[in-house]
């Protein structure tokens, strides 16, 4: 008698139900929890289990959607999660023209005040920032882009945004080299999924997240640290490896040589990044601030005790109903600045110590430097909340930063930040 493996020569064996449906349950978790590609899965697959050798990609699409119709994977509806927002053409059109600006995203997002109180509700905001600017990104990525990321939620959400677009249909765009701009820091918020739970957004995790949107992306991870013990440590960290990805000199070096992106590179070589996506911080004592909510972590450690002195001196003024303005010290890419606003208000001796303590703080920080972000062609900044207004409008009203040029080239932000970053600017145009 013909055997049934005889029968089904040539076919591909057939799972029983019960393994079907623990594959097909394993497919799913590689899937929406450890966020795999295709090819990821069936390496893993094929690894581990020598008897799946015949499983191709059409069957891991198949048993994922088994998993979901037969109820393997049940979906929680969250009807408070964030949406997409509509974009305002209106206040668009108006922050291009007001901040000279390339080109500007404004979403149609409400809640502005609940953000200083919520941190939900902040949470929230940024993700709704993410979507848009993860769509934005869609439509401006190239072949062969050199994108570089800083560490931040808004930068996370929109990384992880535009990958879940993607999570099997790859946008078609080839060489994209994705690597960060700063050192890793525990850049965390609460979960969507739990309460309880925190997730990591730095600028290596959301490097990963935008890589992986991409059928051949290159992913350069620097992991390094936020910061070092003392200046003079930072050359060390900038000399080899992967941190030559951020140091001025190197950066310096390409742009002498011309256009760095149009000469012959190996595939180790380092480049300056054609493109970048960075976040804009507010450091506020009562703040979600990565510098606040990490102060006592080991990677903050380095940068004691002028942290813990500049969080106390800028609590005098930024707290209470009488304060003068919200945000004295703001972040762009980790690195810090004082704001307008606490210039034109703080006393000079306060003022001065605070200078000092923003420098100090900079000198041992792994990240790019304002001159450095002067050479990137493009730099899209995603950023928005009430914690935020002064930090944003810092960095676009550049000639009064005292820089040689402007940093931010396209700007995604809220509704209710468009429209105090305009008022601003009517204001500062009236006094002068």
């Amino acid at each position: 008698m013909t055997g049934i493996s005889d029968k089904r020569r040539g076919r591909r064996p057939a799972l029983d139900p019960a393994h079907r449906r623990k594959l097909a349950a394993r497919i799913a978790k590689m899937v929406l929890v450890d966020r795999f590609e295709q090819k990821e899965i069936l390496q893993q697959l094929q690894n581990t289990e020598p008897g799946l050798g015949h499983i191709d990609a059409s069957t891991i699409s198949r048993l994922y959607r088994f998993a979901l119709d037969s109820g393997i994977v049940r979906v929680h509806i969250d009807e408070n999660a964030p949406y997409k927002p509509q974009r305002l053409d209106t206040l668009e059109r108006e922050l291009i023209a007001a901040y000279q600006l390339q080109s500007a995203i404004v979403a149609d997002a409400t809640g502005h005040e609940e953000t200083l109180e919520n941190a939900l509700a902040d949470d929230r905001l940024h993700q709704a920032l993410g979507q848009l600017c993860g769509e934005y990104l869609d439509t401006i990525v190239r072949q062969n882009e050199i994108v570089a990321l800083s560490s931040g939620r808004a930068v996370f959400y929109a990384c992880e945004s535009l990958f879940n677009k993607h999570i099997f249909d790859k946008r078609n765009v080839r060489g994209v080299k994705v690597v960060s701009l700063n050192g890793n820091i525990a850049a965390e918020v609460w979960s969507m999924e739990s309460p309880d739970a925190r997730r990591a957004m730095d600028a290596d995790t959301s490097a990963a997240w935008l890589a992986r949107a991409f059928p051949d992306a290159q992913l350069i991870r620097l992991s390094l640290p936020v910061a070092v013990k003392s200046p003079e440590m930072v050359n060390d960290w900038l000399t080899e490896g992967p941190g030559r990805w951020i140091s001025p000199q190197v950066w310096e070096e390409k742009v002498s040589q011309g256009n760095p992106h149009t000469i012959q590179q190996t595939p180790d070589d380092v480049c300056v990044p054609t493109m970048a996506l960075v976040g804009i911080g507010g450091v506020r004592p009562q703040s979600g601030h990565r510098f606040i909510v990490g102060l006592h972590e080991p990677m903050l450690a380095n940068l004691h005790p002028e942290l813990q002195k500049m969080i106390d001196l800028i609590q005098k003024y930024t707290n209470g109903p009488n304060r003068l303005f919200s945000c004295a010290v703001g972040d762009l890419c980790n690195r810090l600045f004082v704001t307008l606003d606490a210039r034109k208000h703080m006393p000079a001796e306060d003022l001065k110590e605070l200078e000092h303590y923003v420098t100090s703080i900079n000198e041992r920080l792994l990240s790019v430097t304002f001159e450095q972000l002067y050479m990137v062609p493009k730099v899209v900044v995603v950023a928005g909340g009430a914690t935020k207004i002064e930090a944003i409008r810092s960095v676009l009203e550049w000639q009064q930063m005292g820089w040689k040029q402007p940093i931010v080239h396209d700007l995604c932000t809220d509704k209710e930040t468009a429209v105090r970053l305009l008022e601003a600017k009517r204001n500062s145009s009236r006094r002068s």
